[in-house]
C-alpha cells in the first residue's frame, strides 16, 4: 500500500471517528466536524514535513584497488662483437658475436664489476664450443652455439648466470674464399684422379684382355662384330701385329712362339712373312726348285 491511500485512510477515519463521537455524547454537528478539520489540517502537515525530508541516496559502491601486474626487470645486457675463436681447422678462426646477458647470485662475494665476468664467462663457452666446429659448416656451427649459449649457466665462481642472444658466428670473408677455393681445386683433383684410373683401367683391359694374345684379339673383334668372320681373317695380320706392339713383342718372337706352340705362324698369317701367295702354291715352288734358284 502506498503512503496516499494510507493517508486517506486515516483521514476517513478521523471524520468517522469524529461523527460517531459527536452521536454517542450528543454533541453539536459542528463540533464533530471541527475536531475532523483540525485532525485532518494536522496530518496534512505531518504528511507534507515527512515528503520534503529528502531520502539519503545509497552510497556508492566502494571500487576495488586495480590489480598490478608484476613489473619485470629487464637483465643488464652488454653486446659483444668481432670476437675471433678458434675452429677445428688452425688456419681458420670464426668471428663471434653475441649480446651477453646476465643475472646476479645473491649469496657468496660479489665483484666489482659483474659485466665483465658474465662476458669472460660466456666467452669461455663459447671458444670450447667453436674449437670443436668445423669451418665449412658456417650455417650449423651457428645454430649449434646459438642453442648451447642460450641457456643460463654459472661462472667458475658461482657469482653471475650468463646466456646470450643473438648470436653469431662466421667466417671472415677472406677465409670463406680461400675456402671455397680450396674445396673446388679438391673436387677437381678428385675428378681427374678417377678419370685417370678410369683410363688405366680401360688400358690394362685393353693390353691383359683384349690385346694380350692374337687369339684374344680375334675373338674380341668377332664378339663386336658378330658374323664377320671374313673381314676378320683378313685382319689377323693387324690383329698380331697390334697384340705384339701391345705387349711390347717383337713379331719374330711372337712367330717363334707361335712356331712352338701352333704351328708355323706364315701359315696362318701368310702377309707376316711378307709372303702373300697362298700356303699351297709355295709348296708347289719349292718342290719344283727346292734349291731356291732360277
Amino acid at each position: 500500500m502506498t503512503q496516499t491511500k494510507r493517508v486517506l485512510l486515516v483521514a476517513a477515519a478521523v471524520v468517522a471517528g469524529s461523527w460517531l463521537l459527536a452521536v454517542v455524547f450528543n454533541l453539536p454537528t459542528w463540533i464533530a466536524a471541527l475536531v475532523a478539520t483540525v485532525v485532518l489540517i494536522a496530518l496534512a502537515v505531518l504528511w507534507k514535513q515527512e515528503k520534503a525530508v529528502p531520502m539519503a541516496a545509497p552510497a556508492p559502491p566502494v571500487p576495488r584497488p586495480a590489480e598490478r601486474e608484476p613489473v619485470f626487470t629487464a637483465p643488464p645486457t652488454r653486446t659483444v662483437a668481432g670476437v675471433r675463436l678458434p675452429s677445428a681447422s688452425p688456419d681458420y678462426h670464426f668471428s663471434f658475436s653475441a649480446i651477453v646477458q646476465w643475472s646476479p647470485v645473491m649469496t657468496g662475494l660479489r665483484h666489482a664489476d659483474l659485466g665483465s665476468v658474465a662476458v669472460d664467462a660466456l666467452l669461455s663457452r663459447a671458444k670450447a664450443l667453436a674449437a670443436g666446429q668445423q669451418p665449412f659448416e658456417e650455417a650449423l656451427n651457428q645454430h649449434r652455439l646459438a642453442a648451447l649459449l642460450g641457456e643460463p649457466d654459472l661462472d667458475e665462481k658461482g657469482q653471475v648466470r650468463t646466456w646470450a642472444t643473438d648470436v653469431r658466428l662466421k667466417l671472415p670473408d677472406a677465409d670463406f674464399k680461400h675456402l671455397q677455393n680450396i674445396t673446388a681445386l679438391q673436387r677437381r683433383a678428385q675428378t681427374l684422379l678417377l678419370e685417370r684410373q678410369l683410363e688405366q683401367d680401360k688400358r690394362a683391359y685393353l693390353r691383359d684382355d683384349v690385346l694380350a694374345t692374337p687369339g684374344s684379339a680375334v675373338v674380341w673383334w668377332l664378339a663386336n662384330n658378330p658374323g664377320e668372320v671374313a673381314q676378320c681373317v683378313d685382319l689377323l695380320g693387324t690383329l698380331t701385329r697390334l697384340s705384339a706392339a701391345a705387349n711390347d713383342i717383337s713379331l719374330e718372337a711372337l712367330e717363334r712362339r707361335w712356331d712352338t706352340d701352333l704351328g708355323t705362324l706364315a701359315l696362318v698369317v701368310p702377309e707376316l712373312s711378307g709372303n702373300d701367295q697362298h700356303p699351297d702354291e709355295q709348296s708347289q715352288d719349292h718342290g719344283e726348285n727346292p734349291s731356291g734358284q732360277g
